[in-house]
């Protein structure tokens, strides 16, 4: 924890959710354009959900955003309630909305110290 009020998440979650968007991400709008056979059983998983459920990877991208938007939102009230503004705010929210529960969780955790009188 900083002076500021924020953390960053982990090193793992700063590699692996990134990559897990970006193959998703690839896998409704792109699908084509990548190699999935050089992915091991990722890639073959990723294929046959392809071929058999285009529709529900649509919808579960989509979904997926809407919580992670959800989440932020979360952020944003959170923050306020603990009186962190400016820009650890901003940070706090945005983090939120790219990494979801793992940023959330920290931030609901964080315990504001009290004020000096």
């Amino acid at each position: 924890m900083t002076a500021t009020g924020f953390v960053r998440v982990s090193y793992l979650t700063l590699v692996l959710v990134p990559c897990i968007w970006l193959l998703y991400t690839f896998a409704v709008y792109a699908p084509q354009s990548v190699p999935w056979s050089m992915l091991g059983p990722v890639g073959t998983l990723v294929q046959y959900l392809i071929k058999n459920y285009p529709v529900q990877l649509y919808r579960g991208f989509w979904i997926a955003w809407g919580i992670h938007t959800t989440e932020a939102v979360i952020a944003a009230i959170l923050t306020t309630m603990k009186n962190i503004g400016g820009v650890t705010r901003l940070k706090w929210i945005v983090q939120t909305q790219l990494f979801g529960l793992a940023s959330l969780y920290m931030l609901i955790l964080y315990k504001p110290k009290g004020k000096a009188v």
